[in-house]
């Protein structure tokens, strides 16, 4: 890692990673699946120009991860937090959705993670990785069978059927969204950044009247 790379300057290049991550990071949605590119490149303010490669970023992130598609100047990286993702993989509207889709779900998550990469390898992206960055099942079926979608205002993903459930997991995740930028403007340094966010405690029900 270059050591002429500061603390300040990391969280800069890092920012929108370090949020999108946030709720991953503290065990409220089991994953997230992010563009990263292999080379971050700034100045500090000494007017040195550095790079922060791939290697050193999947590696201040400190989260599980595991790399679905390389391409040219960038990767589809799916981070996740690996007994969030279990839970998620446990219930059985999702189990129901990655067994039709060839799964094997009697197996283990790196089994089935495994065969998500294998999906990956194929144009496109795999609609059932919305099942593991936290989306419903039924949202992410509406989506695969191309059914009426509900409208739903700013919604992060589209929702099919009854939009209660979807719209509180979206305010979720935007809640901690939220909480992290505060964060991450009076955090000193990362690892501060990172235990405050691995501690983070919304109450489950009170998170989901909270307002975008």
């Amino acid at each position: 890692m270059n050591p002429k790379i500061s603390e300040t300057h990391r969280k800069e290049l890092l920012q929108f990673l370090l949020l999108k991550t946030a709720a991953v990071r503290s065990g409220l949605k089991p994953g997230e699946l992010l563009r990263v590119r292999h080379c971050y490149k700034a100045r500090n303010t000494e007017g040195f120009q550095f790079c922060l490669y791939r290697k050193d970023i999947l590696e201040i992130m400190k989260l599980d991860h595991i790399e679905l598609r390389q391409e040219a100047g960038s990767s589809l990286v799916l981070f996740y937090h690996r007994p969030a993702l279990a839970r998620t993989l446990e219930v059985p509207e999702n189990l129901e959705l990655l067994r039709r889709l060839g799964y094997p779900v009697e197996g283990t998550c790196a089994d089935c993670m495994e065969r998500l990469k294998d999906r990956f390898s194929d144009a496109g992206i795999p609609h059932e990785v919305g099942v593991f960055i936290g989306y419903p099942a039924k949202d992410v079926l509406g989506f695969i069978r191309n059914l009426p979608r509900t409208p739903v205002h700013r919604g992060r993903w589209q929702v099919f059927g009854d939009a209660a459930e979807s719209i509180s997991k979206m305010r979720l995740y935007r809640r901690v969204e939220l909480i992290a930028g505060s964060a991450l403007d009076v955090c000193g340094d990362l690892q501060t950044f990172f235990e405050r966010m691995t501690n983070l405690n919304i109450n489950i029900k009170d998170r989901s009247m909270a307002s975008e």
